[in-house]
């Protein structure tokens, strides 16, 4: 009975704090949602911000919402897993990129829907540079996106002697994409701070999971070239 307890306990010990932190996250929107002046206040920063407005700043931040956006970062989880079952070459490796990078993205949507945040009032900018009228906007899926796809990288690599830089690449990437949200006015200051809290504990919990219920025969190496078997192919004379 004990071999059938521990593996519980161990995914309740390392799962539990980060779902507790993703309840902390969805209670912090409820109460963004009631907190009308706090929602001013904010929409007032994002309407300072929008009198900043550089064209090099414009040319990143509509890049970075361009990259990021649902189409183009599914093909980057698709190359992603291919890339990782390439360079590893294993199975377990590309399905365990998939699952910390995928889940929490679509969690992501999942929190929105529960939270029901409205996205900050667009048209009321100085220059808005795109215009998502209507939608959720808490937590962020764009850096829901940038900050799992990074932490991924970080888990696959995590044996890496580059592991500092990695780290260092991580943070930036997804801080530069919580700030070009804020800088388009599409998200408030909040709902990017949310996405990283969000998305670390997120992970945590696929993480847990993944450990958990990790089938055995994903581990196996994928055959290369001078592996294959010999199946006698006749001689073409």
């Amino acid at each position: 009975m004990g071999t059938d307890i521990r593996p519980g306990i161990r995914f309740a010990k390392a799962a539990g704090p980060a779902a507790l932190v993703i309840a902390v996250v969805i209670a912090v929107g409820f109460a963004l949602v009631s907190a009308s002046d706090w929602t001013s206040a904010e929409m007032g920063f994002l309407r300072s911000v929008s009198l900043l407005h550089d064209p090099t700043l414009d040319w990143f931040a509509l890049g970075v919402n361009r990259l990021f956006g649902p189409s183009i970062a599914s093909l980057i989880i698709l190359l992603g897993v291919i890339t990782v079952a390439g360079v590893t070459r294993r199975l377990s490796s590309a399905a365990y990129f998939f699952m910390i990078v995928a889940v929490p993205w679509l969690g992501n949507e999942v929190v929105k829907m529960i939270v029901h945040r409205p996205r900050p009032d667009i048209p009321s900018l100085a220059h808005p540079l795109i215009f998502e009228p209507g939608g959720l906007g808490y937590p962020s899926g764009h850096t829901t996106f940038a900050t799992c796809l990074m932490i991924g990288v970080l888990l696959v690599k995590r044996g890496s002697r580059w592991r500092p830089a990695l780290v260092a690449a991580a943070a930036v990437v997804s801080l530069a994409t919580a700030a070009s949200r804020v800088y388009l006015g599409v998200h408030y200051p909040t709902d990017v701070t949310a996405s990283i809290v969000y998305s670390i504990a997120a992970v945590a919990v696929v993480n847990a999971l993944w450990n958990l219920l990790s089938v055995p025969h994903l581990s196996r190496r994928l055959p290369v070239a001078d592996e294959l078997p010999n199946r006698g192919v006749p001689d073409a004379r």
